[in-house]
């Protein structure tokens, strides 16, 4: 019997030998703590939370969980796993060994180490940690091992089984984790793959390619710059960042929407071309160990099958216009986030199901059959928002953006595209940075009881540290989607006079300049120059005007709500918004609107919506007002008066100074 397990023991070493050397090279090593989990209902030997070993019996077919803990939540830059485990002398020689984890987006990957533990011996464990530890194995999704899946681990752990009959009794201790050497080697740009070689004028030309996998926070600057340089036909040289993404898959069913994982995270870059010819472009990358380009590549744009971007009217600046000369009178109505929960409280009648941004889809194929051509959507907490705090799906703090959020978003502007829809981008709502009014700042990452460094909602508008966020928020924001004609404006903020510690917070200077600055970074990232506004709830009287005369605030954005349910002020609200913001010689568009803030009688909130929509084919607004009740434009069909607006403006071009309303 000693033979047979001397050949085991020899067998076993031979295998760990072969798993030690793939093993990154290591450093130091960390020791772990561990805990049984659960804890022994009954045990003579209470194991502590935090023990260098611990004891266990397994009476077959069983297992046993423990939990391994490291100082600090994040385990990046840990190369090898390291633990002993001990077998009582005689036991069964099917006990296997797992190692699991469940990462901070709470996908599960685990390895079954080969080969069985010997009886009677330490048997030692080192299991690979790298970025290219090849025998984790995804469950539940698709998605690869990399470095970030180490980032802060909700669980880790060791599962040992006993897969027949028989008892065991042994002891797993002296857990230790080992760094990584650190890679000091320049970057390098890999398997460079364009999504194709000749495309329109306008359309998508986006190139995939790889980087080390070696960055905490990939959506960081000033630890991986990705860049792209573009000759154009004409002659011109233009800049472009690139973007770190995961690719996912979504799968819907009529109870709801799974969205996962797949593959292992890449780079990207996105660009439309503004004119025919041939394009050359180069890759760059920069990290804190040198950098590295590729290219050059080449494509070819053909003649447009689109207008192009939206743009303000230089020949009257109350209204937009493509960049082919065509005009533009945006009709449609807010979609703000797949479902609004105040829909169900102020009109209960119907069951209502949450919804999934998959239903962008349907209500977009609706508009474009009905004659809309925009619609407003949030990037919110709770609906393609990039930054919130951890415990959110796909949320991890600030500066780290939610990679399925992002992924969702994709999918969104791959929709309005298909059907010819512009969308009205919102960065930021009140509620983020409002301390007063529908406030999430109890749940804002820059909050400092959350661990930010925040004490006020107000102080994002002029701390330093947070502007500079901000800044890398929209350097991601226009590299993932600034290539796209859909986006028709970024709308900073939406009622930007909710933000803040009081009413009269944004009235402020620090506000103004903070628009300044932030209109100043997405001129400096975007190559399309995209219109950029910011909105104020309540009706126009709420607008700072110091704001809204901002050169760089392209045009204004205002609520048209009414407090009074016994009459319809829509006519005249729209009418005195159009004459308060007209002298300033920028477009104005009506964002929300429909009855009262919280609704009003259906009835009401039906007259509302087409006295609104007619009002402003006689009004000098920009566009039709946009109705809030997206749900109610639904399930009572009230598609049919944005198809009459359609087709009466159709051919209809209103940009002449001299039209004025009489």
């Amino acid at each position: 019997m000693r033979t047979l397990t001397s050949l085991l023991a020899l067998v076993y070493l031979a295998i760990y030998a072969t798993l030690a050397e793939s093993a990154p090279a290591a450093r130091d090593a960390l020791p772990l703590g561990l805990s049984a989990l659960p804890a022994p209902a009954v045990s003579t030997n209470p194991i502590p939370p935090k023990a260098a070993s611990c004891e266990f019996t397994l009476v077959g077919p069983a297992a046993r969980d423990f939990a391994l803990t490291a100082p600090s939540p994040s385990w990046f830059g840990m190369g090898e796993l390291n633990w002993t485990l001990a077998l009582s002398d005689g036991a069964p020689t099917n006990v296997q060994v797992l190692v699991f984890m469940k990462d901070w987006d709470y996908l599960w990957y685990q390895q079954l180490v080969p080969g069985y533990a010997v009886p009677g011996l330490t048997n030692r464990y080192r299991v690979d940690l790298s970025p290219a530890a090849a025998r984790w194995e995804p469950r539940g999704h698709h998605a690869a091992w990399n470095a970030r899946t180490l980032m802060e681990p909700k669980e880790f752990g060791i599962r040992v089984f006993l897969g027949g009959g028989g008892s065991v009794t042994g002891v797993l201790s002296d857990a230790s984790a080992e760094w990584m050497a650190p890679d000091a080697t320049p970057p390098s740009i890999r398997d460079v793959r364009p999504s194709t070689r000749q495309i329109a004028c306008f359309e998508k030309f986006e190139v995939t390619f790889d980087l080390p996998d070696r960055y905490a926070n990939p959506f960081d600057p000033e630890e991986v710059s990705v860049t792209a340089t573009l000759e154009t036909p004409g002659g011109r040289t233009v800049t472009i960042d690139g973007f770190y993404a995961q690719e996912y898959y979504r799968t819907v069913t009529p109870t709801g929407e799974e969205t996962l994982p797949q593959a292992p995270p890449h780079w990207k870059i996105r660009y439309a071309p503004p004119r025919p010819g041939n394009y050359r472009y180069t890759l760059h990358v920069r990290d804190a160990n040198g950098t590295d380009t590729w290219g050059p590549g080449t494509f070819v744009a053909g003649p447009p099958a689109q207008p192009g971007y939206v743009r303000v009217s230089p020949a009257d600046r109350r209204y937009f216009e493509f960049d082919n000369g065509t005009t533009f009178f945006p009709i449609g109505h807010n979609l703000r986030s797949p479902s609004d929960d105040r829909l169900s409280s102020q009109f209960p009648w119907t069951k209502r199901w949450t919804e999934g941004t998959a239903s962008y889809s349907r209500r977009f194929t609706a508009m474009r059959e009905h004659g809309e051509n925009l619609a407003e959507i949030w990037m919110a907490a709770w609906s393609l928002g990039l930054e919130w705090s951890p415990g959110w799906r796909g949320y991890h703090g600030v500066g780290q953006y939610n990679l399925l959020n992002a992924w969702e978003l994709d999918q969104v502007i791959n929709d309005a595209d298909r059907n010819g829809l512009y969308l009205n981008m919102v960065i930021h709502n009140h509620g983020k940075f409002g301390g007063f009014s529908d406030g999430e700042w109890d749940h804002n990452p820059f909050n400092r009881k959350l661990g930010g460094y925040l004490d006020q909602p107000v102080e994002y508008f002029s701390n330093p540290r947070a502007m500079q966020s901000f800044r890398q928020l929209m350097r991601y924001t226009v590299a993932r989607w600034g290539y796209s004609p859909r986006v028709f404006a970024w709308e900073l903020w939406s009622e930007l006079n909710l933000t803040g510690t009081n009413e009269g917070s944004y009235r402020t200077r620090d506000y103004v300049d903070w628009h300044r600055f932030a209109a100043d970074a997405i001129r400096e990232f975007d190559p399309n120059n995209h219109l950029i506004t910011t909105h104020y709830s309540g009706d126009y009287n709420k607008q700072n005007l110091d704001i809204t005369k901002l050169p760089e605030i392209s045009h204004a954005s205002v609520d048209a709500y009414h407090g009074d349910p016994r009459t319809l002020q829509i006519v005249n609200l729209l009418s005195e918004t159009a004459r308060y913001n007209n002298p300033l010689e920028k477009p104005v568009m009506v964002t929300e609107f429909g009855g009262n803030w919280n609704a009003q009688s259906l009835s009401h909130l039906e007259n509302s919506l087409h006295a609104g929509l007619w009002a402003s084919t006689c009004i000098p607004l920009a566009g039709t007002p946009l109705f809030w009740w997206w749900g109610l434009v639904e399930e009572e069909n009230y598609y049919p008066e944005f198809r009459a607006i359609s087709r009466f403006m159709k051919g209809e071009d209103r940009r002449d100074p001299s039209l004025l309303p009489t």
